[in-house]
């Protein structure tokens, strides 16, 4: 039986296969969901499943870039610094991880915006013509502008 309290325990536990298989569940009987949604993009990012995690990320960002900006570290406890932690930044000998990127870029967002929007620029000045990445740039920008914290 799937259901998002349990989705939610196993998140909390930080067993992201067993949250991710709940929520996954969940989305698919309410896919506006967007705490489901976005607890989600974290369970792929730690289930290797980077591609997935930037399929939601992509959704919930165009819906609703705010609902992953204004993350509460403490209320929502999200793993996303400790996760952010155990990665770092890209290393010397995986600058050309373009997944070991893409989430961190993901992962960002939910702490530090300007950090985030560093790792999609990067992203974007390797693959130029990805336009989902140029849209989630331009997405950022837009909100750090309104927010004056884009600095230049």
């Amino acid at each position: 039986m799937y259901s998002e309290m349990l989705g939610n325990k196993y998140f909390l536990a930080r067993n992201y296969e067993s949250a991710a298989q709940n929520f996954q569940h969940i989305l698919q009987s309410d896919p506006i969901n967007k705490s489901i949604r976005k607890k989600l993009i974290i369970c792929y990012t730690q289930t290797d499943q980077i591609q997935k995690a930037f399929e939601n990320f992509y959704l919930l960002a165009k819906d609703d870039i705010n609902f992953i900006m204004n993350t509460d570290i403490v209320a929502d406890d999200c793993p996303c610094p400790e996760l952010i932690a155990k990665y770092g930044n890209v290393l010397p000998y995986e600058y050309d991880s373009y997944d070991l990127k893409l989430m961190l870029a993901m992962l960002w967002l939910y702490c530090d915006a300007g950090k985030s929007l560093e790792f999609f620029k990067r992203i974007t000045d390797e693959n130029p013509d990805n336009s989902r990445i140029k849209e989630i740039v331009s997405l950022i920008e837009e909100k750090l502008k309104t927010t004056n914290q884009l600095t230049h």
